[in-house]
């Protein structure tokens, strides 16, 4: 009987590792996964900076506001490109 409740004792011990490395798992993203979300930042980005320069030349957002995000969204979209030449790797 002891036998039985050592290895019950093992197996039960081993239940939190064993789920924690499928979660693991089944968070990694595929290299294409990876691409794509990527392309999506990229792209909203992109997106950030054309809708600051429809607003602007519509005269809804000041000068300096377009300058501030003309910063941020060229910071924004440096990031992406450098975690996708690190994916890419």
């Amino acid at each position: 009987m002891s036998g039985t409740r050592r290895a019950v004792g093992a197996t039960a011990s081993l239940l939190p590792l064993t789920a924690s490395l499928l979660l693991l798992s089944a968070c990694h993203s595929s290299p294409e996964k990876e691409q794509e979300k990527l392309r999506q930042q990229l792209s909203s980005w992109e997106a950030t900076g054309r809708l600051a320069s429809e607003l602007s030349d519509r005269g809804a957002l000041p000068g300096v506001y377009v300058r501030q995000i003309a910063e941020v969204v060229e910071q924004g979209k440096q990031k992406v490109r450098q975690q996708a030449a690190k994916s890419s790797q």
